[in-house]
């Protein structure tokens, strides 16, 4: 990218990007939304197959930019000129939806139509089971979104016109995974009991949960695919309550579970079960997953 700067921000991406091992990379990968809870894991299996990644979000990251400006993207894409592109950035607390509706089609059906008007079958657009209203389950990647929620609606929309545009879409069910800043359904129960803060874990909300490090390997694989289905499920292999889902964390980590309280979930915006079918074989069970999140 010959040190170009980017937007104003007076980085040079050749000089702040790229893979850390030393390896020459093969192919250059964007990675948006690169800071939130997936984003390191697909980073960083990117670099760990010899891949050179190159981080944006709002907050962080090679490049920090808000993608939903105007003429912010195109000149992103040229400065980064990348040959495929995992867009994981989203607006997707339920509550933030809520409250910023505008906002959140902004982000999560705005954003990834005008990324596949430019980039085609080289984007991969991570999408959510909150597409998904929950009386069908276990849901296959053919059958229609019918959200309940402002999240879900303005991702079902994304959706729609990444596919229209020729992108490839990923539907990823609730991930789990070590994080230090208590992101992902077992980092957050690993911080309230470190914390002695009790938690509510719901016994009615049904979901195929998957480790971030599963779901970032099975990302890099399908970013660089040449062929392939254009809309794919990636899951894990057990339906299991957050409830449930909190026990065996538990038991798996040797943690206390004296804090965890089940409860029922009554909200009508929150489907109840958005179990998947993935179309993408699980590298291990789910006790694996837990024993190393």
């Amino acid at each position: 990218m010959g040190g170009r700067e980017f937007a104003g921000t007076g980085l040079p991406l050749a000089a702040t990007a790229g893979n850390h091992t030393g390896a020459m990379p093969s192919f250059r990968v964007l990675v948006t939304g690169a800071v939130g809870f997936l984003g390191p894991f697909v980073v960083d299996e990117l670099r760990r197959r010899g891949h050179e990644a190159i981080t944006t979000a709002r907050s962080g990251g090679d490049v920090r930019a808000d993608l939903t400006r105007d003429g912010v993207l195109r000149e992103l894409l040229l400065a980064a000129a990348p040959d495929a592109v995992v867009h994981l950035a989203a607006t997707s607390k339920l509550s933030d939806c809520n409250a910023d509706p505008a906002r959140a089609h902004a982000v999560n059906a705005a954003l990834p139509a005008a990324l596949a008007e430019r980039l085609g079958r080289r984007l991969l657009v991570v999408s959510t089971d909150l597409v998904f209203d929950g009386r069908g389950a276990p849901y296959a990647s053919v059958d229609p979104p019918a959200p309940l929620s402002a999240y879900g609606v303005s991702k079902a929309e994304g959706e729609a016109q990444a596919l229209a545009r020729g992108a490839r879409v990923v539907r990823l069910p609730l991930l789990f995974g070590p994080d230090p800043r208590g992101r992902g359904a077992t980092a957050m129960i690993r911080q309230a009991l470190g914390e002695g803060r009790g938690l509510s874990l719901y016994t009615n909300e049904y979901r195929t949960p998957l480790h971030a490090a599963d779901a970032a390997a099975a990302l890099c694989e399908l970013a660089l695919l040449q062929g392939g289905p254009q809309l794919l499920h990636v899951a894990g292999a057990e339906r299991v309550s957050r409830w449930e889902l909190g026990l065996r964390f538990c038991q798996a980590q040797g943690l206390p579970i004296a804090g965890l309280q089940p409860i029922e979930c009554m909200a009508s915006d929150r489907p109840r079960d958005v179990s998947l079918r993935s179309d993408w074989p699980a590298g291990r069970d789910l006790e694996a997953m837990l024993r190393s999140a």
